[in-house]
């Protein structure tokens, strides 16, 4: 009898999780998608209680927590897995130039991708409100 092995269908492709795009967003990175081999994975409220990792598809899903988040319970992320530093570099460009509206942005680490998704976000949220506060300090 065989062992059956589930391979990870993502190993190495550059992916982009995104949770509460606008369509308008959403429809910029599609198109930007093929330029770096990405992904571009929308993340479900139902999901939110899956880890990075699980979402990355890395691990099987056994169990998820119990989250289920309103779909704007935070503002529009992107958390990206796999991709080259200078791709990261200029993908963050480009997003940038096309004046997409992504506020909470991260890259999946080693420790993050045992997180579940919705505290991660919880977590990039309260690092964006840190740092604009910080930001707004500095200018007054």
């Amino acid at each position: 009898m065989k062992a059956h092995i589930a391979r990870n269908q993502n190993a190495g492709i550059p992916l982009a999780l995104g949770w509460n795009l606008s369509a308008a967003d959403r429809g910029i990175l599609e198109g930007m998608a093929p330029a770096f081999g990405m992904k571009l994975q929308l993340v479900s409220p139902a999901d939110a209680g899956r880890t990075v990792a699980q979402l990355l598809g890395e691990v099987e899903v056994k169990t998820t927590r119990t989250l289920v988040l309103e779909p704007g319970a935070y503002p529009p992320a992107l958390v990206l897995a796999n991709f080259k530093d200078k791709d990261v570099d200029t993908l963050l460009d480009l997003m940038k130039q096309a004046q997409v509206n992504i506020p909470l942005k991260a890259v999946v680490t080693p420790t993050s991708k045992s997180w579940v998704f919705g505290d991660l976000l919880a977590h990039l949220q309260e690092e964006h409100t840190a740092f604009t506060a910080a930001k707004e300090t500095a200018k007054a």
